[in-house]
């Protein structure tokens, strides 16, 4: 069973001498329960609803803190890769998942494969290096927008 970001970020926090702030427990709860893979902004307007208090370099602040503990993936899926989208990476869950983002709708998807960690293991055989993690996103149309299309 997946621990919850909230409960990972606790702990980190409590083993670096830090605390949990209320606007930083509402940006990791946005974070689980939004779909998809939010971007800062998105995240912010989510939140701000709850707290209007809540900056905009507060959440940046946060997402940072988030990802240097490897508690969250930032991806760049757009053509020229200008903006960040957020992934929860729970411990408990299988966290090497990758993605398809149609080019029409923008929709992404998320997939996983066995092939993949063959791949990483091939790799790893070849070249004695040890693989932690990889991202890959596929880009096409996806089934919704090759059916419209027809």
């Amino acid at each position: 069973m997946p621990i919850k970001l909230v409960t990972q970020a606790e702990t980190i926090l409590k083993e670096q001498g830090g605390r949990m702030t209320s606007q930083r427990k509402l940006i990791l709860e946005k974070i689980e329960s939004m779909s998809g893979h939010p971007t800062a902004e998105e995240i912010y307007l989510n939140a701000n609803q709850e707290d209007p208090t809540l900056n905009l370099s507060t959440v940046y602040r946060t997402l940072r803190w988030l990802t240097d503990q490897s508690l969250i993936t930032p991806h760049r899926f757009d053509e020229e890769r200008r903006q960040e989208r957020f992934d929860a990476t729970l411990t408990g869950t299988n966290k090497d998942h990758y993605h398809f983002q149609c080019q029409q709708c923008k929709n992404i998807i998320e997939f996983s494969s066995d092939q993949m960690e063959k791949i990483k293991s091939i790799f790893s055989s070849q070249t004695g290096s040890e693989v932690f993690s990889a991202e890959l996103v596929f880009y096409g149309v996806c089934a919704n927008c090759r059916e419209n299309r027809s």
